[in-house]
Formats: C-alpha cells, sequence, structure tokens
C-alpha cells in the first residue's frame, strides 16, 4: 500500500484500496471486521454498565477496548503483510515471511473468539434496548473468528511443503476449530 495505515483511511478508501490491489487482502479485511464488530460489543457493554449500574462491567469492556485495538494493528500489519512477506524472501528468511502470514490469521481468530466469548459471558447482564446488537456483534465476531482460520488454513495449504511451519501450527489450527466451535451465536433474533 502506502506510508498511511489502512486503518486510517475512510470506509469508501479502505474499501476501494482493497478491490484494487494486484493481491487479495482477505487479513486485513478479516482485521477490520473484527474490530468493528468488537466496538459494537463493546458499545453494548458500556450501554448495559450505564443503564444498569453494572460495577462489574470494567473488566470485560476494558478488555474489550484492548482486543479492538490488537484488532486494528493486526489490519495495518496484515496490509503490508505481502510486501513484508516479498522482503523477508528476499533476504533468504522465507520461513519467517510465512511465519507471518500465519500469525496474523491465527491471532485474529484467536482474538474474535475471545470478543465472541467475552459478550456470550454478558448475555445476562446486557440490557434490553442493545441485546439484539450484542447478539449481532457476537454473530460477526464468530464469522471473522471463522474466517481468519480458513485464511490460516489456505495458508498452510499453499506452504504444505514447509514442515518447520506446518508443524508449528497445524496444532494452533486444531486448537482455534475447537475453541470457534464452542461459540454460541444465536440464529434467530425473535426467538430469544
Amino acid at each position: 500500500m502506502t506510508n498511511v495505515n489502512v486503518t486510517e483511511l475512510t470506509a469508501r478508501q479502505f474499501t476501494a484500496a482493497v478491490s484494487q490491489q494486484q493481491h487479495a487482502m482477505a487479513g486485513a479485511v478479516i482485521a477490520l471486521s473484527a474490530a468493528q464488530a468488537a466496538a459494537l460489543g463493546q458499545a453494548c457493554m458500556q450501554i448495559s454498565r450505564d443503564r444498569l449500574g453494572l460495577a462489574d462491567a470494567a473488566q470485560p469492556i476494558a478488555r474489550m477496548a484492548e482486543i479492538k485495538t490488537s484488532l486494528l494493528q493486526w489490519c495495518d500489519r496484515d496490509a503490508e503483510g505481502i510486501a513484508e512477506f516479498v522482503a523477508l524472501r528476499e533476504a533468504g528468511e522465507t520461513l519467517a515471511g510465512q511465519r507471518l502470514l500465519c500469525h496474523a490469521p491465527a491471532d485474529v481468530s484467536r482474538l474474535s473468539r475471545e470478543a465472541a466469548r467475552i459478550l456470550q459471558d454478558f448475555r445476562p447482564l446486557v440490557h434490553k434496548r442493545v441485546r439484539d446488537d450484542l447478539e449481532m456483534s457476537l454473530s460477526l465476531l464468530a464469522g471473522t473468528a471463522q474466517a481468519a482460520l480458513l485464511l490460516l488454513d489456505s495458508n498452510l495449504r499453499i506452504w504444505a511443503e514447509e514442515r518447520p511451519l506446518l508443524a508449528e501450527f497445524e496444532p494452533v489450527l486444531a486448537e482455534l476449530i475447537a475453541a470457534v466451535a464452542d461459540l454460541a451465536p444465536v440464529k434467530r433474533i425473535r426467538l430469544i
């Protein structure tokens, strides 16, 4: 891209940048989507805290804010990931570049899953005015956790001959698959 972090772009600029690249930016799109979903979840928690006087909501709200920030950082890092990978490959550090492109989706999946889990645990406390929005946030986070898993799996398929990479990330992938499967977003709003 340029010297500008993609998270500093407007939504229209980011969307245009993604559609005009010579390589797919799945990682950045997933990370930004997850950050937006985490922001929605954080707002639902804060509204619930303020309306219901929830003293014990400070810690999960603070953690959601940290997750949101980390996801935004991964968005920027992933947007430059291909260039960083190429530079590492040209410097003879191909495996380091491949690791970077596997760590990013693994961490985005882990963070998305954690944020979704925080919202699941917060369900009994959510104010009725934002209950549906919390469920939408949780569903989006479950989706970004799954999408990031697919990206990691795709990268491992591309580099299937790299035994050290597979040895490092196959267990991570298996752990994340199990963790994401543990999420329980609702299927229908009117049934909750």
